[in-house]
This record gives C-alpha cells, sequence and structure tokens, in this order.
C-alpha cells in the first residue's frame, strides 16, 4: 500500500513523520521572515532608545608609568609637574593600604589610566610603587585644599563612585548602578559628584562631607540617586572639590516628581 501524497489532497493535513503540506510551508515561511523582520526592527528601536554611556575610557591595554609626590589627604593622590591624579586599588577598594608606606614621598608608580571629561585616575598595578632617587626628585609643591568661593551654592546632580564613572563601568551612574556605588564607596573609593549642570570648571569633582573624606553610612541611600545639596567650591592641585554641607542633601525635586522620593526616604535618607 502506498502512502499518500498529501500535497495533492483538498485538506492537507500535517503529520509529523511526513513532508509538510506546500500551503503550510508557505505559511510557515511566511511566519519567519515576518518575525525576523519585527525582531530586527525592535531590536533596532531598542538601541536607538538607549542613552549614551557617555567618554569614559578605562585603557586596561596599555600600562603605563607616572612619576610625582603622593599624598594622602583627602584621598591617594599623586601630583605631577602638571596635574593631580586620584589613584585606586584594582577591584572595589582604596588604595590606602598599598600606598601607606610612600606617601608624603616622590614615586614612580604604573598602572591604568582611566579618564572622562578630562578628570584622570590610575588603576594601580601591584608591586609596582618605586620611590625616586634624591638625586632624581624634581620641585613639586604639596597642593593643600583651597576655597574658592566662601559662599555656598546649590548644586543638582548625582553623587557617584569616581572610578566606575570615569570609566570601569559604562554608564556608571543611574538607580540600576546604586548597589555597586555603594560598595565601591564603603570600600574608600572616591566619592565624585555628576552635576546637572557645571558651574565654572566644576566638572565631575570630588566630594568632602563637612571637610571629611568619607561618606557616612547614613548617606549611602543618597548615592546614585539624583539629589540637591548646599556646598563651596574648592581645588586641591588641579582637582575641582566641593565641600558639601551634610546637613543639606536632600532629594531633588526631579526624583520627588517621579516617585523615587520615597526609595530615598524607605532606604533610610
Amino acid at each position: 500500500m502506498s502512502t499518500p501524497n498529501l500535497d495533492e489532497q483538498r485538506d492537507p493535513f500535517y503529520v509529523g513523520y511526513l513532508p509538510a503540506p506546500r500551503g503550510h510551508r508557505s505559511a510557515m515561511i511566511l511566519v519567519i521572515v515576518l518575525v525576523m523582520v519585527w525582531a530586527c526592527f525592535a531590536s533596532l528601536l531598542f538601541v536607538l532608545a538607549q542613552r549614551s554611556p557617555g567618554e569614559a575610557v578605562w585603557d586596561i591595554s596599555n600600562e603605563r608609568t607616572w612619576t610625582g609626590l603622593l599624598i594622602e589627604d583627602p584621598y591617594p593622590m599623586l601630583v605631577t609637574q602638571d596635574d593631580t591624579l586620584l589613584v585606586v586599588s584594582m577591584g572595589k577598594q582604596g588604595a590606602h593600604d598599598q600606598l601607606a608606606s610612600f606617601f608624603s614621598t616622590q614615586v614612580t608608580i604604573s598602572g591604568y589610566e582611566l579618564q572622562r571629561e578630562g578628570r584622570r585616575m590610575i588603576e594601580l598595578s601591584p608591586g609596582s610603587i618605586r620611590p625616586v632617587l634624591l638625586a632624581d626628585q624634581s620641585p613639586i609643591t604639596r597642593p593643600e585644599l583651597e576655597i574658592i568661593d566662601e559662599s555656598a551654592h546649590t548644586y543638582i546632580g548625582e553623587i557617584i563612585d569616581g572610578k566606575c564613572y570615569l570609566g570601569a563601568m559604562k554608564p556608571g551612574d543611574g538607580f540600576a548602578h546604586r548597589a555597586c556605588a555603594v560598595l565601591c564607596l564603603s570600600g574608600g573609593l572616591p566619592p565624585m559628584f555628576a552635576p546637572q549642570r557645571a558651574r565654572g570648571d566644576q566638572v565631575l569633582p570630588l566630594i568632602l562631607y563637612d571637610n571629611a573624606a568619607h561618606i557616612p553610612e547614613d548617606l549611602h541611600a543618597f548615592v546614585a540617586c539624583p539629589v540637591a545639596f548646599e556646598a563651596r567650591a574648592a581645588r586641591i592641585g588641579t582637582l575641582p572639590v566641593l565641600v558639601v554641607e551634610t546637613g543639606s542633601i536632600r532629594a531633588s525635586e526631579e526624583i520627588r516628581a517621579r516617585g523615587r522620593g520615597l526609595l530615598i526616604e524607605t532606604a533610610g535618607g
């Protein structure tokens, strides 16, 4: 008994172990093509809807060497002849322990540069610190905190962890990055501020809270959220600084309008 040719039947019926009817094949090809076109179009819309992660660069393929004066306060920094660079360790930790025996001396260090909008940072390579011989040292003045404006102004923007925002993660801001930012800041990485509108050259300034370097734990609820606060503009070498009045930190009107103020209050802010 021969197998019937289903293509010749008026009402084709699909059987898994037999060739698919011609009408079924045509319909399936059409569905597959339409799904692929829709998937490509949806993917394009999704990509276009994403915001740019910014111009941050983490040059992990190019180990570089810097020479300068290493200082500790308010955060480990290398002061060169023409710049002041924050120094951090690998991972989510500050570099205090690695650099403890070299502070206030001229050193040569190797590491990887992170850079965004002119703000630079060095991720220290393990075991790369070498003191500069006295005969090879050049005069470098130790910078001190210089208050530029004694009057406090209102700043609106986002408290960020410097390492992620300068290139270790892209993007390194926003509410989705909050858990990572709190962890980094708790580990001793320097806090910075991304303002909605910078005043003068106050682009990505370092933040000091009541002249203290580390963020108090009760202020972690305000990290990676739009906030407003009162602060005085200052500078350490070439590094801009905001000296924040801790009691003035509050959720910005923007976040309250979107209902996220409740999240901050629930977290203890």
